[in-house]
């Protein structure tokens, strides 16, 4: 039998409409629905609560209901089990969720008789060495940024490509872009924006205090290095915009290919390019991107 797992972003309006809509459509049609236990609470649904560990295991493929953000961490927290998961968009863009409210009962039909491909996206692994060592590491959907914090002055980063020195940035940071998060983040610093089929890594400068530093997409094979030169300690790490972890200024962030994938559910009939038509155009009506 089917079992899909629902994963809200509990703070979004109407959430528990959208939600109870969702959870009796699948239940009118026999599909088992489960929810981690943290959500399932505080949204009331004890009878749909589960470990998040059974969750994983025993899902078909999870649902999101929110927007990119709610997306992207649970596409991190599933991916090394191998589920999909399908975005349904209750945020202001929603570049990369699959599913409008208006859509819901067609798109969720299409889920049960399984009208859908899978699309897999590149992800990152983000490493900070420290004294030699690792002491943290993430995954990334979208992108990693090394960048100075709100107050101090620029950093001077040195970029290493597969341990060769290639270029020094006296900048504000550094992201460095799957092929997904180039219409993030990157997208906004002025770098390309890439169609995720291509298993790229796109490295882009924030705010260069020089004029000839330039966005450079590489392979994901390759391994990247970033060394901070600073007088101050106020650097931070962020994974997906969401993940912060502060940095010491002789650290090391190194990013390499996750040997994970991000599985997204995709309908037939519905191009990349169309979404860049309509979403990326919506971003620039409502003053967000």
């Amino acid at each position: 039998m089917l079992t899909v797992g629902l994963f809200p972003n509990t703070k979004k309006q109407s959430i528990s409409t959208v939600l109870g809509w969702i959870v009796q459509y699948f239940k009118e049609r026999n599909v088992n629905v489960v929810m981690p236990e943290d959500a399932a609470l505080e949204l009331k649904c004890t009878s749909l609560a589960g470990k998040l560990e059974c969750v994983r295991n025993d899902i078909t493929f999870g649902i999101t209901l929110g927007g990119d953000g709610t997306l992207l961490n649970t596409a991190r927290e599933i991916a090394p089990f191998g589920i999909p998961v399908c975005g349904v968009n209750m945020g202001n863009l929603g570049f990369l969720t699959e599913i409008e409210l208006p859509d819901l009962s067609t798109a969720l039909e299409r889920l049960i008789k399984g009208d859908y491909y899978i699309e897999e996206r590149l992800m990152l692994d983000a490493v900070v060495i420290r004294n030699g060592s690792p002491i943290y590491i993430s995954p990334a959907l979208n992108d990693v940024v090394v960048a100075k914090g709100g107050f101090s002055r620029m950093i001077k980063l040195k970029l290493f490509i597969d341990n060769e020195l290639t270029a020094e940035y006296p900048a504000d940071g550094l992201i460095i872009a799957t092929s997904t998060g180039s219409t993030g983040y990157s997208l906004s610093s002025g770098g390309p924006i890439i169609n995720p089929k291509l298993k790229v890594i796109v490295i882009t400068p924030i705010c260069p205090h020089t004029l000839h530093s330039r966005a450079l997409v590489i392979s994901e094979r390759e391994e990247i290095k970033i060394r901070m030169q600073a007088t101050h300690d106020d650097i931070v790490l962020t994974v997906d915009g969401q993940s912060v972890y502060n940095l010491l200024p002789d650290d090391t962030v190194v990013v390499r290919r996750s040997p994970f994938r991000a599985r997204f559910i995709r309908f037939p009939g519905k191009s990349y390019y169309e979404t860049l038509r309509t979403k990326l155009r919506r971003g620039d009506r409502d003053g967000s991107c």
